[in-house]
């Protein structure tokens, strides 16, 4: 149960973090357990979820456990392999057993979906043309701005 602020010193335009993904195992029972600590994670509100690059994938030794139709920005539908996995948060917190989707990028070797962000409260800011960005998980209450006094 932890929390992560993030602050920059200027307006930025999406939010990466480090984070990492373990191969789905009991974690509780495993002391050499595999994992790849990803530098470069996006979060992404409009992903609904987790995405995990095919080097990721093959670094773990991971198997499909199936396939996904997707329909993005491109047109048409992409069929993508699906893995189970773990999802270690730069908070601390491992969010276990996450459907994630293979993609393709070379920036990005995690996209944390809603899937994993639905799990806890997020926040972004803007004051000054800064950005901050703080999440926690568990969820613990409801952030609303309009109650906010000034």
């Amino acid at each position: 149960m932890g929390t992560i602020t993030r602050r920059f010193e200027e307006k930025v335009d999406c939010i990466v973090t480090e984070s990492y993904v373990y191969a789905p195992v009991d974690l509780s029972s495993c002391k050499d357990v595999k994992r790849v600590k990803v530098v470069r994670s996006l979060w992404d509100t409009g992903a609904s979820v987790t995405l995990i690059s095919a080097r990721v994938a093959k670094v773990l030794g991971l198997t499909s456990i199936g396939k996904t139709g997707v329909s993005g920005y491109n047109e048409g539908i992409d069929v993508k392999d699906t893995y189970c996995v773990h999802v270690g948060l730069p908070t601390g917190d491992i969010v276990t057993n996450i459907m994630a989707m293979e993609f393709e990028s070379d920036e990005y070797d995690v996209v944390i979906g809603m899937d994993v962000i639905a799990k806890g409260d997020l926040a972004v800011t803007n004051l000054d043309e800064r950005t901050t960005f703080t999440f926690r998980i568990p969820s613990e209450e409801e952030i609303d701005f309009s109650k906010e006094s000034r």
